[in-house]
Order: C-alpha cells, then sequence, then structure tokens
C-alpha cells in the first residue's frame, strides 16, 4: 500500500463510524455533486497514484496505440479484409470496412483503456476501448466536489494531489477536429437504441455542454447529407460522436453516405471514424503476442508491450489443451464483447465447464488473455467503520494530446471476476488522484 493510501485510511479509520462521524470518511457522502453525478453510485474514498506511474502508463498506451494501428500495413500488407478475417472478424463486414478506411490517414487516437495494477503497482492492459462513444467523461468532474469538502482539501492540499477533468480534454478534442470554431456535436446512436441510452448519457451530454459546447441527440436514421454538410434531424452539426458499431451501419448506407462526403468536403467529422473499430477489437491485442509480430516490431516495441500487455492469444483448436493445462491462469473474452459479456475466468469454473468454453469458442471470435491478479484497494465504510479491500479497474483515457484522466470502477474482493456496472449492481465508481513524485507532506 503507498503512503498517501495508507494515511487516507488511518484517517478515515480514526474518524470513528457512523453519519457523526464526519472527516475523511464521510467526504464523498458530504460532497455536493453536480447534477452529472447524483445518480452514480460511488465508492467512498477516490484512489491514488504517483503521477509519474500513471503517466507512464498512459504513455506506454499511447505507444501501444501506435503499434496496433501500423498492424495492417506492417503483418498484411495494408489490405484490411486479410488483417479483419485474422481477427476472426465477421466476413461481411470485410469490405465495409476497407471501403472506409481513410487511406493515409493515421486513425483517430481517442478512447478508455482498462487495466488493473498488479501487487508490485505495475499497470497491465485487459481491454482498449478504442472509439468515441467510451462514456464515462463526467466522473472527472467528481474531484472538485471532494474537493470543496474542508476535511478533504486539507488531506489533498497536504499530499499536493492533482487530477485531469476528463470534459476539459474530450472537449478540446472535439474542438480540434471540427470544421467550425464553435462546433455542434451529435451524440449518434444506433437506430432504435436512443430511448435506452438517452438517460445514461445525460451525464456526458451534461459534461460536454458545461465545457460550452452544443450537444445534442440523434440515430443513424435521423442522419442525411444536403449541400455537402451534414444534419441529425434538422440541425446541421460538425461532429458526430459516434456511439454506434459497425454492424449497425448495415441498412444505413445512406447515413453512412452522407458521414463520408461531409468529412471529403471538410464540413464535418465522424469521432472515431468506423475504422477504430479494426483497432478496438481484443484480435488486435492477440496480434501482439503472435510470433509474426517479432520479425516487424522495433526493440522499443516489443519493450512497450511486453511492459503492459499480458499474454493474449486469438483462441484455436490447437491451444485448447494448452489452456485447460493453465485453467488457474487463464480467462477467456469475446473478441467484441463489452460490459463483460461472454467472459469465463478459467480460475473460477471447474475444468470440465473450462474445456467446453475453450470448445466452443475454438472456431473463432475469441482470444485468452494470461491472469493479471490485481491490487486490493482497501476502504473505510463511513456507515460501520469497517475495513474492506475492493478491486478496481483503472479506466485510462488517451486523446491526440496523451493522457485524458480516469475512471475507476470497483467492487468488493469478495466478489465475481468480472468488474462491470451491468453484470453488478454492486459495482461502484470513483477516481483517482495523483501525487508528484518525491513531494513530501
Amino acid at each position: 500500500m503507498d503512503e498517501v493510501t495508507a494515511r487516507y485510511v488511518e484517517l478515515c479509520r480514526a474518524d470513528g463510524s457512523g453519519p457523526a462521524g464526519g472527516g475523511l470518511s464521510a467526504a464523498v457522502a458530504e460532497a455536493e455533486l453536480p447534477a452529472c453525478l447524483r445518480d452514480a453510485r460511488l465508492l467512498a474514498r477516490p484512489l491514488f497514484a504517483d503521477e509519474p506511474g500513471l503517466r507512464s502508463a498512459a504513455d506506454d498506451l499511447l505507444a501501444l496505440f501506435d503499434v496496433l494501428v501500423s498492424l495492417p500495413d506492417r503483418l498484411f500488407d495494408g489490405d484490411v479484409e486479410r488483417y479483419w478475417a485474422a481477427l476472426g472478424g465477421e466476413p461481411r463486414l470485410g469490405p465495409l470496412l476497407r471501403r472506409h478506411v481513410r487511406a493515409g490517414r493515421p486513425a483517430d487516437r481517442f478512447g478508455r483503456a482498462d487495466l488493473y495494477r498488479d501487487e508490485h503497482g505495475r499497470f497491465a492492459l485487459l481491454e482498449f476501448n478504442i472509439a468515441g462513444g467510451v462514456g464515462g467523461f463526467e466522473l472527472g468532474e467528481l474531484p472538485r466536489s471532494l474537493e470543496a469538502v474542508p476535511a478533504f482539501a486539507a488531506f489533498a492540499e497536504r499530499y499536493a494531489l492533482r487530477h485531469v477533468r476528463t470534459a476539459e480534454r474530450v472537449a478540446a478534442t472535439l474542438r480540434a477536429v471540427a470544421p467550425r470554431p464553435s462546433p455542434v456535436v451529435a451524440l449518434v446512436f444506433a437506430p432504435g437504441a436512443l430511448p435506452r441510452y438517452r438517460r445514461p448519457i445525460a451525464g456526458t451530454v451534461d459534461v460536454l455542454e458545461g465545457q460550452g459546447l452544443e450537444v445534442l441527440l440523434g440515430e443513424l436514421g435521423d442522419v442525411r447529407g444536403e449541400a455537402g454538410k451534414l444534419f441529425v434531424g434538422t440541425a446541421r452539426v460538425d461532429v458526430v460522436l459516434r456511439y454506434f458499431t459497425v454492424d449497425d451501419t448495415i441498412g444505413h448506407e445512406d447515413a453512412l453516405d452522407a458521414i463520408t462526403r461531409a468529412q471529403e468536403k471538410g464540413t464535418a467529422v465522424l469521432w472515431t471514424g468506423l475504422d477504430s473499430a479494426l483497432f478496438t477489437n481484443k484480435g488486435a491485442l492477440a496480434l501482439l503476442s503472435d510470433p509474426r509480430c517479432d520479425a516487424v516490431l522495433s526493440a522499443p516495441e516489443r519493450r512497450v508491450t511486453e511492459r503492459i500487455l499480458p499474454w493474449t492469444a486469438l483462441l484455436t483448436a490447437p491451444l485448447v489443451d494448452r489452456c485447460v493445462e493453465e485453467r488457474e491462469r487463464m480467462i477467456l473474452k469475446p473478441c467484441r464483447g463489452f460490459a463483460g459479456s461472454g467472459v469465463v475466468a478459467g480460475w473460477a469454473c471447474p475444468e470440465r465447464e473450462w474445456r467446453d468454453a475453450l470448445r466452443s469458442a475454438a472456431d473463432g471470435g475469441f482470444v485468452v488473455q494470461r491472469r493479471v491478479v490485481p491490487r486490493p484497494e482497501p476502504v473505510v465504510d463511513p456507515g460501520t467503520g469497517a475495513t474492506e479491500d475492493w478491486t478496481p479497474v483503472w479506466g485510462l483515457y488517451v486523446t491526440p494530446d496523451g493522457y485524458g484522466g480516469n475512471a475507476i470502477r470497483a467492487q468488493r474482493a469478495t466478489g465475481g471476476d468480472v468488474i462491470g456496472y451491468s453484470t453488478s449492481t454492486e459495482t461502484l465508481a470513483t477516481v483517482a488522484f495523483t501525487r508528484p513524485a518525491g513531494d513530501e507532506p
């Protein structure tokens, strides 16, 4: 446990139990939250990390991003369909992706990486969500609320704690890519999806509007082109923040063509482009552990990959026996799954069940990854005074300008092996503050 965490937990324990205890243990409960966080299920404290360590992890992610987006050229001579097939991608989507990959232009550097921090404090990448619609930007507002609580403000000053406001970085990114200085940003969803997402996305809309952006919501069916400009409904838009997948565009080619024409004329931008689907696929991470990469990666690129990425491989029939033997150290994930859907942890199920899961997945579309044992974080319950260990997933945002803040989800260490808001109502959210290295209180 690092010094800042140890001291924070010590002070929380000293507060005593119950609401009357006050102090640091009640800081989150006492914080006056902005509207975007009032429905959030929050952990009783923030987490802490040394700033150089966190930024080093972010730098590794950016370096890994650059390697990932180079793989179609370096391993497949730029043949997008061959690359997509190697990931186990659906054949019907290959031609569509090929048509919409922007030749000569790098993929948009934007998204959220999910990581564990191991017992040594090292960050290990679980998955890299390279897409515009990653959400969760509103959690970056929590630090400002905590700093308005006197007990926390004193602690933050003593340890020179810092934070990055994610909404600021996202808004700056959207302004930088927009064709007009005061852009209209449309969050565009799959057909029929908006009623389901309107409430969950409200926090994202709120913080982007708080940054001075004009924001509206729509679905692919609302997108149209007119005189070289792009419209969502009746409103002209400058940036489409993409909350739809490649699959969702099938049957809505007119909308996609309108976006493409507007991009070519420089009147609107799709953020992120459809080509990001080539790299958010977990099969892309598996290619980095493929022997073919040994011949094309430089020594620094290999060191970055080995430092932050656990061994990850596309599951094939020849790998099944090895994975059965190493069940306690393996996890199975769908290449294009999200929110924990379809994930099977080998150590958490009987051998027969694990073997059956592997055999069912060996036809393609799944990866296996070496287990990372996360370092637990002690949290003092403000109501009871009891200390419990929680397991966090560190979500680090990356933007074209680098590290863009964090959003963390956590559950009790005694909970399940997949940590997600949709997999458990006991999953809670928080953020991490950083402390400059070498500063002594």
